[in-house]
């Protein structure tokens, strides 16, 4: 790999602009005649030979340029191999500038279909390959991918957020839609770019709008444009939104509002809940009115209220009940937000009494000893403001049906198991007054396999875990797990519905969807799955008649666990 340059933008253009008013005195340029100009004739002995029938053919660009790793200061990149015009290939030129920037640094490496870079962590690169060959013949370029480094390659969270979209100035405020994260986003950097060489972090914030101060409209620079990055609790940073100028600009007909923020209960009773939620900031339209939707933990079916323009809501529930709430704004439009983040809360038994506080939810549930007919549940205890009396033990069916199995007062409870029946449990603290806690995770017990009937090994294995899930819509995260002994490099993940359950957003990776076929690719910074290790993406999603779990999913053609 030789040594890499860097060049600016504007360098070949300055160099041509100059070159036109050059002239080496005593030698006449030679110009093109005018259109009205007369004929004139030249002597056969200076007449130029005639152009050759062809010229000699550079090479094809490359094609199929992947990121297959990348890390907080590195990314491997592979290629498909330029097909020669008229002469062996010798090399490559990587180009790989950073955004709102007018250096390109480039390096040159030998006759390969893979090359490693340095990169800095938390930059993002715009990234093209090119074919030379041995009379210097250059190729057009190939397909250019966008990679945007880690802040770290250790710790929970190694995956930037994926870019914030739609981004609009109206009137000094700058308006966009939501990022998605595979932890969470937690605020916004809002960017200048001077045009040239420059750019300058004018503010951070948690919402998605901001009010730009009037020093930031004016300024050196050719032309003043502003951009946004998402970032997340461990530093990540998304790629660039799109651009927008300092004046004001149309919003696309189409940009929705953003989802209502900072959803909260302002009272709670054994029979209502009244929330409060920060107002949506329109896209491209005047909001209308929120929806409201609600459901029952361990039940597929949920409620949903309409409502004005308004921040708050009151609504009627049942005592002693978990709920999950969730808010969407509406425009004039026809269009609808994103959901708020969701808010989970349990109503109290009673309303009168000496104890109307429900305990805290007991710690992670988890299974040990599993034998073919019992297994042990465990937890870590509840805390109340009087105190907790026990604890209540439900096998849930996976749809709607809860039934209790068990009331202790310790933490834990020996399980009898059988194949016959659902063994999905989960767990709530209860105190003297007859209030329950949010129930715990749930978990899945499944009685050992005869390794005599047992399927063959898989070398990967899913997880498909619904968030959230609403009349008409759900969220949905899944976790691809490589359990071979080799790292898998790019990979693609099919499954196939069990009802009309069609995908509308998809954050870290990218899809398509025929039917009720799903076919789901890495994004170019999460191709590599090493030996043990896994990848995580998520969508959102809506159904009508049924919204079953999909039972088959295949990784690279090889069907998982």
């Amino acid at each position: 790999m030789s040594r890499g340059s860097l060049f600016r933008r504007l360098w070949p253009a300055f160099v041509a602009a100059a070159a036109l008013l050059v002239a080496v005195p005593g030698v006449g340029l030679a110009t093109t005649p005018a259109a009205d100009a007369g004929t004139m004739s030249t002597p056969a002995s200076s007449v130029p030979p005639p152009a050759p029938a062809s010229t000699p053919a550079p090479p094809a660009p490359p094609t199929l340029l992947t990121a297959t790793q990348v890390t907080s200061t590195s990314v491997t990149l592979t290629w498909t191999a330029s097909v020669p015009g008229c002469c062996a290939i010798t090399n490559y030129n990587i180009m790989y500038p950073e955004p709102f920037s007018d250096v390109i640094p480039t390096i040159t490496v030998g006759n390969v279909t893979t090359a490693t870079i340095n990169i800095s962590p938390t930059h993002q690169y715009n990234i093209r390959v090119a074919a030379r060959d041995s009379t210097g013949h250059t190729s057009p370029w190939s397909n250019q991918i966008i990679v945007v480094a880690p802040a770290t390659d250790s710790g929970p969270d190694t995956v930037p957020p994926g870019s914030p979209t739609n981004l609009t100035n109206r009137n000094g405020t700058l308006y966009w839609s939501a990022a998605p994260d595979n932890v969470g986003v937690t605020g916004y950097r809002v960017y200048r770019y001077d045009g040239w060489y420059t750019s300058t972090l004018l503010g951070t914030t948690t919402s998605t709008t901001y009010q730009l101060p009037p020093s930031a409209t004016t300024g050196p620079g050719p032309h003043i444009q502003f951009y946004v990055r998402a970032t997340d609790a461990a530093g990540n940073l998304s790629a660039a939104s799109n651009t927008v100028d300092a004046t004001s600009s149309t919003p696309p007909a189409d940009l929705p509002p953003t989802p209502p923020a900072n959803l909260a209960v302002s009272r709670i009773t054994s029979t209502s809940v009244t929330l409060t939620w920060a107002a949506a900031e329109p896209g491209c339209c005047d909001v209308t009115g929120y929806t409201v939707t609600y459901f029952q933990a361990f039940y597929d079916l949920g409620d949903t209220v309409r409502v004005g323009n308004v921040t708050t809501a009151t609504i009627t529930l049942k005592p002693a009940t978990q709920y999950r709430f969730m808010v969407q704004a509406s425009d004039s439009g026809g269009h609808s937000s994103q959901w708020s983040a969701p808010l989970t809360i349990v109503t109290p038994a009673t309303d009168t009494g000496p104890d109307t506080v429900p305990p805290a939810a007991p710690g992670t549930l988890t299974v040990t000893d599993v034998t073919a007919t019992s297994a042990k549940l465990n937890w870590t205890p509840s805390t109340d403001n009087i105190g907790v009396t026990g604890y209540n033990v439900y096998r849930w069916d996976g749809v709607f049906v809860s039934t209790l199995v068990a009331t202790v007062t310790g933490t834990s409870y020996q399980l009898s198991i059988a194949p016959s029946v659902p063994n999905r449990y989960y767990v709530r603290a209860r105190d003297a007054a007859g209030n329950v806690s949010i129930a715990t995770n749930e978990v899945r017990v499944d009685p050992p396999t005869d390794p005599t009937t047992a399927p063959p090994s898989t070398t990967c294995a899913v997880t498909y875990q619904k968030q959230s899930e609403w009349p008409g819509g759900f969220v949905v995260d899944v976790t691809v797990e490589n359990t071979a002994t080799t790292a898998v490099n790019g990979w693609t993940l099919a499954f196939t519905f069990p009802g009309d359950q069609r995908i509308t957003t998809l954050w870290s990776a990218t899809y398509t969807q025929s039917g009720s076929a799903v076919t789901i690719r890495n994004a170019n910074w999460n191709g590599t799955i090493a030996a043990g290790a896994s990848v995580t993406f998520g969508f959102q999603g809506s159904w009508s008649g049924s919204n079953g779990v999909p039972t088959g999913f295949s990784l690279n053609g090889t069907p998982c666990r």
